[in-house]
């Protein structure tokens, strides 16, 4: 299920103030919080980086991206005022950072698409949260509109429980082959996002003299190609779809001049309402391993944005219950050995980095919102 970008997403996170995100967990009972409150999901992620440290030669850039998406939460953390336990986050943030360090010497001079978009996304501070920087987000979790509009193959829940819908586990199985973007599209339209094709690509702002450019950016224009390869009008499901998703959330940051911004906010709420009926069959079928990964994401991606509606703790508690005892997520194929997508026996570096990203962003959320 192949690529870095391709797979992890997200973008642009919702914010709240510190008095609204600890009373939307105030309700948590003490068992819920054993596990996924936010000092348990730090200790987590502690542990997972200790792995990553422990396997610094041989990290990939799936997991890479999701340590350094984790470690922009946690610069977060330390930059709100509010928060006063700060001696573990420090250290945690110097573990993130040497992590996330790797990228350097992995390549310095990306040419595919990937390498391009992997180059420019793995940096924590492109995820960190900035509540004066990123003022196109509501200040609260959005709730998804209700639309009966958005045709979807997935039933309602209740038809999915008595299997009435049209989507049962092998029927959904075949449904996720289906759909657009393609891996290698959304490489490129991410890098085309991501890149000004008129700049070089790691010089984007300041000119050789080091003064100010004398040669003002032009204008930038989403493609034709990539409008539709990421046309809401194409059916896609489960990596199609947070493809989409990632792709919209940066475009909507780029600020692209032929793209409305009122169109790209409709597009993650179309996205996620679709992800949203796909969790909620997921988590109704009791979370099959070969679901697992993708709906880290989905939970991950969508949370991310802001929608109320993904951080349901009962889904997050399953998720962390998923981190074996060695710190790291694992891919149910991958079972007793190291395969393409393993760090070591115990590591899949795909859904360790989803792992890694959940639960830094929960952390975040339940400590300054």
């Amino acid at each position: 299920m192949g690529s870095l970008v391709l797979k992890l997403l997200l973008i642009s996170v919702v914010f709240c103030d510190h008095g609204e995100a600890m009373a939307q967990y105030g309700q948590m009972d003490s068992s819920m919080r054993n596990l996924i409150g936010p000092e348990v999901l730090l200790a987590r992620l502690d542990k997972l980086l200790d792995v990553c440290i422990e396997n610094y030669e041989d990290l990939t850039t799936d997991l890479l991206l999701g340590v350094a998406i984790a470690n922009g939460q946690v610069k977060s953390i330390l930059a709100d005022t509010h928060y006063e336990n700060r001696s573990f986050i420090e250290t945690l943030k110097k573990k993130g950072d040497y992590v996330e360090s790797r990228i350097n010497s992995i390549f310095s001079f990306p040419s595919s698409a990937n390498a391009v978009v992997s180059k420019l996304l793995i940096n924590s501070d492109f995820w960190k949260t900035d509540a004066e920087g990123d003022s196109e987000y509501n200040i609260f979790p959005d709730t998804l509109p209700s639309s009966d509009s958005i045709e979807d193959a997935i039933p309602a829940p209740a038809q999915r429980q008595s299997h009435g819908g049209r989507h049962t586990f092998h029927s959904y199985l075949r449904a996720l082959q289906l759909g657009a973007p393609s891996e290698l599209q959304s490489d490129e339209c991410l890098s085309e996002l991501l890149v000004n094709e008129s700049e070089n690509e790691f010089d984007t702002t300041v000119p050789a003299g080091g003064g100010a450019s004398t040669h003002p950016r032009a204008p930038l224009l989403l493609s034709r190609e990539c409008s539709n390869a990421m046309s809401l009008r194409k059916k896609s499901y489960g990596y199609h779809l947070t493809h989409k998703l990632l792709f919209y959330l940066i475009l909507g940051k780029q600020h692209f001049s032929n793209i409305q911004q009122e169109f790209v906010t409709t597009a993650k709420d179309k996205l996620c309402e679709q992800i949203l009926r796909e969790s909620q069959l997921i988590a109704d079928l009791s979370y099959p391993e070969i679901f697992r990964d993708l709906f880290m994401e989905q939970v991950f991606l969508c949370a991310y944005v802001g929608y109320a509606e993904f951080r349901n703790q009962s889904w997050l508690g399953e998720i962390v219950s998923w981190q074996n005892d060695a710190g790291c997520f694992k891919y149910y194929q991958d079972e007793g050995r190291v395969g393409p997508n393993a760090l070591t026996t115990e590591c899949s570096t795909h859904m360790t980095g989803v792992g890694a990203a959940v639960m830094g962003l929960f952390a975040r959320l339940q400590l300054i919102g």
